[in-house]
């Protein structure tokens, strides 16, 4: 495995102290917001001074939001349409050509398999609030997104927005012969599912403990049309254009992995070093020297996912804990206890 050292040469990444980055994500992604407030009646530059954005925002698709100030416009949104799936129909129509280079690079690939992990590979390596994973198991694939920022406090439109998307992508690189065998939301249901239900057109469970599409594995195998070898040679060189900033901020980087390691079940520093490329004790080095100890990152990340399917799903406590990979919701409660102060029920009762 290289040395940390050179995945700084290669990278030109800074060996200066960690400065936390702000996650974004390309305002492209929800770019029909303005059509459906319409639609709904509802005036784009009243939401927009509501939730304190630039009414310049939507401007370019390439324009970056941050993640609080997203929380904020689609709560906003939701608030003045009184339509609690406002995500769904925000992105129902959201596809690869919205997504920058990570969807330029899926399209360049020669079949869905690798289209599809290369799309979430660079997806996840983003500054983005969120990873994607794409887990094969008995002949069945799950994609499962989960939110790896810390401390947001509403993911309910996270969670449904980003699945309908993964959805469009998916179907975007199989062909509209491909559905899903099953559709899992970390949500509870919003109050008339059926939008949801009529989109994903598949069985479709809310209060789960991972936000997945289900799909026959055989669909990876399907080839994807050649495409003209200077599209890819561009779609690559933005990619590598690109790299510096999107792995700027280490311990970030290994927080998402953390999280992706977490859906995989089997979360462990070896596991994670193995991914970065180094030795754990060169990775717990370097975050030392960012100021960040392995042990408290991983905390963080298990003491946020607890709390947002506590707070946004109706999960016991037992299926949370078993998700975590804690033995029981006794060890859960006591670490959560730790974290927090208050007990799991306490902490559900006060967030809702």
């Amino acid at each position: 495995m290289r040395a940390l050292g050179s995945l700084h040469r290669r990278f030109d990444l800074p060996e200066s102290d960690h400065v936390p980055s702000i996650t974004s994500t390309r305002i492209g992604v929800v770019r029909r917001l303005p059509e459906v407030l319409a639609k709904l009646g509802v005036e784009l530059p009243d939401v927009l001074e509501a939730a304190g954005i630039s009414p310049d925002i939507f401007g370019d698709p390439d324009n970056r939001i941050t993640y609080p100030e997203l929380v904020r416009l689609v709560l906003a949104s939701e608030q003045r349409s009184n339509c609690d799936h406002i995500a769904l129909l925000i992105t129902e129509r959201t596809g690869l050509a919205d997504m920058g280079p990570a969807g330029q690079l899926a399209l360049c690939s020669r079949t869905v398999g690798e289209g599809l992990r290369k799309y979430v590979a660079l997806v996840s390596l983003d500054r983005n609030a969120a990873i994607y994973s794409v887990i094969e198991s008995g002949g069945f694939t799950r994609v499962v997104y989960a939110i790896s920022e810390q401390g947001l406090t509403e993911t309910r439109h996270f969670q449904l927005g980003s699945l309908a998307i993964m959805f469009n992508v998916v179907q975007e690189l199989c062909g509209n012969g491909w559905l899903p065998s099953a559709v899992t939301l970390a949500i509870r249901s919003p109050a008339d599912p059926r939008p949801c239900r009529r989109f994903f057109r598949a069985p479709l469970r809310f209060d789960s403990d991972e936000s997945a599409l289900y799909f026959d594995s055989r669909w990876l195998a399907e080839p994807l049309p050649p495409v003209d070898p200077l599209v890819r040679q561009r779609a690559e060189a933005a990619i590598r254009a690109r790299r510096k900033s999107m792995l700027a901020d280490f311990p970030a980087t290994v927080r998402r992995i953390v999280r992706k390691q977490l859906l995989d079940g089997a979360c462990s520093m070896d596991r994670v070093a193995a991914v970065v490329g180094v030795h754990r004790r060169t990775l717990d080095r370097h975050l030392q020297h960012h100021g960040v100890r392995y042990g408290e990152l991983a905390e963080s990340v298990r003491k946020d996912v607890a709390c947002q399917l506590l707070r946004d799903t109706d999960l016991q406590v037992q299926q949370i804990a078993a998700s975590l990979q804690y033995s029981s919701a006794a060890n859960l409660a006591t670490a959560f206890r730790r974290w927090t102060g208050d007990t799991p029920s306490e902490y559900r009762r006060q967030a809702r």
